[in-house]
């Protein structure tokens, strides 16, 4: 069951820690493109609150906008132009979100007239990997080892596993790992 908040405003602490971090992001952390820069941009984030573990890669391209709510496990990447949205993102050992996805943990309620905004984490569990250009709705969990095929849209949990592909994401087959 997803956890949907209703955001009725943004705290004053809230929006200058969001301006300070846009200047500083701009400043020192998108400037630095190349992969000698991760732990510099890993440091920097971590600086922000984000919990970032060892050998965990985060490209420059990627739009953050309030690090304090980023989770990375061990050994896990967020590739170019990945973008994410305000509430909670984790992300848990060896998984790679691929370039161009966007993980949407925001949206507004239609079943009211003034719509407002709503939010809810999103989980990307162990050994999972989110192909190119996906887009994973708010309060979605992704299950260990799972397979989000490129360009899918996911809009419910995906199960441990399996892999999924489409708009709107439907189960394709189980995942076998073969020893090589």
């Amino acid at each position: 069951m997803k956890v949907i908040k209703y955001i009725d405003g943004v705290s004053v602490k809230v929006k200058i820690m969001q301006k300070i971090w846009c200047f500083v992001s701009f400043f020192l952390f998108k400037p630095f493109v190349f992969n000698v820069f991760n732990p510099w941009r890993i440091f920097i984030l971590r600086i922000f609150g984000a919990k970032i573990d060892k050998g965990s890669i985060v490209y420059s391209s990627v739009f953050i906008p309030a690090p304090w709510n980023l989770v990375m496990g061990k050994l896990s990447c967020l590739g170019p132009n990945v973008s994410l949205h305000i509430d909670k993102t984790i992300i848990g050992n060896k998984v790679t979100v691929s370039q161009g996805t966007y993980l949407c943990n925001g949206s507004h309620d239609i079943t009211k007239l003034n719509k407002p905004f709503i939010s809810a984490p999103i989980v990307l569990n162990d050994f999972s990997w989110i192909a190119a250009e996906c887009f994973v709705a708010p309060g979605i969990v992704i299950g260990e080892g799972a397979v989000v095929g490129a360009r899918a849209a996911v809009f419910k949990n995906v199960d441990s596993w399996t892999i999924v592909g489409g708009n709107p994401a439907k189960f394709i087959k189980k995942r076998t790992i073969k020893d090589s």
